[in-house]
């Protein structure tokens, strides 16, 4: 049976999983050299949003010692964030064709690490799809998914809508997940011109004067890294 959650319940997860201090907000302002092999170490032509999920995903997997699942699973081969990983066994499961939300009739209890990115936007119930994967994970498993909060309509109709960090945070816990971290960016600017032009900027069109600021109040995509309970 689903829980219900009291209102100090929800201000609790805000505070301690979902609210980040300030300093969190201003670590990357300025870029470090691009680490990301698949993007020829070069930020330019690519979603800003997706770099500070990548230095974050970089930081966690360090911090928690994530380097080496025994057995992961990626939707998406080209993900960059796949260069952080070195898994004893990978399998892909390629979303589409395969559906999140009957994944659990192809594995059960499997994966240490499952990665998906850019995906629960497409997901007509992504509560349900979490709710798969939870059961393709093995107990003590971690999860990684980056969504975006704020988006222009892309692969339509197979699109659904965006998630701020509490919504993302409680997808997760509702189906018996645990947040280690999550993580956001976002700035005024990008907005401006995501929908001015209805492409995704880049770290080429938002520097200024050196820095790329993240602005918690203008979260445009967010991301987390979650155990399995």
């Amino acid at each position: 049976m689903a829980r219900n959650y009291t209102d100090e319940d929800l201000q609790d997860i805000y505070r301690y999983f979902v609210k980040k201090p300030d300093a969190y907000f201003s670590k990357w302002e300025q870029l470090p050299p691009c680490p990301i092999r698949a993007w020829n170490h070069s930020y330019a032509g690519h979603d800003f949003p997706r770099v500070w999920a990548f230095l974050d995903l970089q930081e966690w997997i360090k911090k928690y010692n994530l380097q080496s699942p025994e057995c992961m699973a990626s939707t998406f081969g080209g993900d960059p964030e796949m260069q952080l990983f070195r898994p004893k066994t990978l399998v892909e499961i390629p979303y589409p064709p395969y559906d999140l939300h009957q994944i659990a009739t192809h594995y059960q209890n499997q994966f240490d690490f499952f990665l998906f990115n850019q995906t629960l936007e497409h997901l007509h119930n992504p509560y349900e799809a979490i709710r798969q994967i939870h059961l393709t994970m093995k107990q003590g498993g971690y999860v990684f998914t980056s969504v975006p909060t704020i988006n222009i309509p892309h692969s339509t109709p197979i699109h659904f809508g965006g998630i701020n960090p509490m919504g993302l945070a409680m997808l997760f816990i509702s189906n018996g997940f645990r947040v280690i971290e999550i993580g956001q960016w976002g700035n005024y600017d990008y907005i401006k011109k995501l929908f001015a032009t209805h492409k995704w900027p880049d770290a080429t069109e938002l520097l200024k004067q050196g820095r790329i600021t993240n602005e918690e109040e203008n979260v445009c995509q967010c991301w987390i890294l979650a155990q399995k309970l």
